[in-house]
């Protein structure tokens, strides 16, 4: 239902979407190798329009605590895919690692952007919830994996710790973003 209000430019359209894994000890893969917790992150953003830039900050934390705690650097994956930070967020996370002089972009994605065909339809920044990770890690990502079109992935889960009441009262947003490494060689 429309409302009679303009979109900001910034603003992302909800994914009303689901994903299921069965994880297990046993099997012939995909294998998880590995989890990087993040922690939250609040830039002060408050604008509910721009959750990409509300929650870029945490999924650069999270990827920089990943690369500093496993040796690994972004090159050592063939895709890097964060949850929902859509094209403004996504972008604001390659040039904090540009900005430190990290080779970051070449292999990065982010499931907002991949959810939707941008030249063919109108969202804006693209899609957010957590419908929109989860969704195109368990309809595309390992499916890519399990057939071998790509063999190691990091994805990186983000999300907005807010609600309706304290974004009303013009609190900032924090998030938080967690990470898996997923590939097809048991490590």
């Amino acid at each position: 239902m429309g409302c009679g209000g303009q979109r900001t430019p910034t603003a992302q359209w909800t994914v009303t979407g689901s994903g299921c894994c069965i994880v297990g000890a046993e099997g012939s893969g995909p294998f998880i190798n590995c989890a990087t917790i993040g922690r939250i992150e609040d830039y002060g953003i408050k604008d509910a329009n721009n959750m990409g830039a509300a929650m870029a900050p945490a999924a650069y934390s999270t990827l920089r605590a990943h690369f500093a705690d496993t040796g690994l650097r972004p090159q050592d994956y063939d895709l890097i895919v964060t949850g929902d930070l859509g094209t403004l967020g996504s972008t604001i996370v390659t040039d904090l690692f540009q900005r430190d002089g990290v080779e970051f972009g070449a292999n990065y994605r982010d499931c907002g952007v991949l959810i939707y065909d941008l030249k063919r339809q109108d969202v804006h920044a693209g899609g957010s919830g957590c419908g929109c990770g989860a969704s195109v890690l368990c309809g595309y990502l390992l499916r890519q994996l399990r057939e071998k079109k790509i063999n190691s992935l990091l994805f990186c889960a983000t999300g907005a710790l807010m609600s309706p009441v304290s974004t009303w009262q013009g609190e900032s947003i924090p998030a938080i973003c967690h990470a898996i490494s997923i590939s097809n060689e048991r490590r």
